[in-house]
């Protein structure tokens, strides 16, 4: 077997590839069938104010934070993040709602819903929310059982959490 991404031979039954980590069932990055695109922003203000974080989620250190996240995602496309923004196969904003940033994912297995969740960066934290899904949302963080989202909860994640949503990923640096 060989991986789409990178071409590196794999032994049978490998899931990642242990050249270039990237998931063995996920097409190249240069792939014409799966690719994540940055879209524009719609412009539109938010209706509503901000909702605090859940209690439970890290709590920001004293240290600076970059208020900079980056998105990598199962296929190999990085985007970049400083504020809120919606992620799907073709996200859009509810009436009166505001968006950075619209990443979309092209998923020809529809695993992945038309907008599937919300994310923030909120005080130096970044979160997510899963926007009632099809498929949902999971939230794993290394040495720690994956956490299934509540939709329309908001999740505090801290650097290096995975999220899954469908069959894709994407992971928070």
């Amino acid at each position: 077997m060989k991986c789409k991404t990178c071409g590196t031979y794999l032994p049978a039954g490998a899931m990642f590839c242990g050249e270039c980590g990237n998931s063995v069932l996920a097409a190249s990055a240069t792939s014409d069938t799966q690719r994540v695109e940055p879209l524009i922003s719609s412009g539109r203000r938010a209706a509503t104010t901000p909702r605090r974080v859940k209690p439970d989620a890290p709590v920001a250190s004293s240290t600076p934070v970059p208020a900079t996240f980056t998105l990598v995602f199962s296929t190999g496309e990085r985007v970049e993040v400083t504020g809120g923004g919606l992620v799907g196969r073709n996200p859009t904003p509810a009436a009166g709602e505001e968006s950075l940033a619209l990443v979309r994912i092209v998923d020809p297995q529809l695993s992945v819903s038309k907008t599937h969740l919300e994310f923030g960066v909120e005080a130096g934290l970044f979160w997510v929310s899963d926007r009632r899904s099809g498929n949902g949302t999971t939230i794993s963080v290394a040495g720690r059982d994956p956490l299934e989202a509540v939709p329309g909860e908001r999740y505090g994640v801290s650097r290096g959490t995975r999220i899954r949503i469908g069959e894709q990923f994407f992971d928070v640096l």
